[in-house]
Order: C-alpha cells, then structure tokens, then sequence
C-alpha cells in the first residue's frame, strides 16, 4: 500500500497518511508541520514541550485520520514480511 492523501478537517491542509494498524500511522506533511494552525497556536501559546514530541501532534488531523479509518476512507496497509529462506541473515 502507499501513503494516501487525508485533508484536516480542521485547517483543511492535505497530509499523507499510511495507517499499518489501529497504534500505528506514519503520517508526511508536504509542508512545514509548524505552519498548521493549531501546532503554531500551541507553540506561540508556549504550551509545547517541543516539536515532535509524542503528545504534541495536532489533535485535529489526528481525530480526521481516526474518523477516516474508523469510516474505512482510509484503508489499513499490510506488511509483508519475508519469512523461512527469505529473511535476510546477517553473517
């Protein structure tokens, strides 16, 4: 599976997601994500621990990819991993 587009519904900025499981999502903003409104209201607040803390994503865009996958628009990828003689070895 690829990354697939999801637009906030929030600012209505467009990011992409890749959803692997219900815990895990990978998600690439194709701009600065300090420019989205609700991170930069955060930071001037001075209420951010930091960029890239776990806790300190935007609590809008999350909710839209939950709404989304929980609406099954935003599809769970599945990871092939290789097994038996396909597994790479270190030697």
């Amino acid at each position: 599976m690829t990354m697939q587009p999801i637009s906030c519904q929030g600012c209505g900025r467009e990011v992409l997601v890749e959803k692997f499981s219900a815990a895990h999502t990978s998600i690439q903003w194709p701009f600065d994500a300090r420019e989205c409104p609700f991170i930069a209201a955060r930071d001037a607040a001075g209420t951010a621990a930091g960029f890239g803390a776990n806790t300190h994503g935007c609590e809008q865009l999350l909710r839209t990819i939950d709404q989304a996958f929980a609406e099954q628009s935003l599809t769970e990828s599945g990871i092939e991993l290789p097994v038996g003689q396909n597994v790479p070895r270190l030697h």
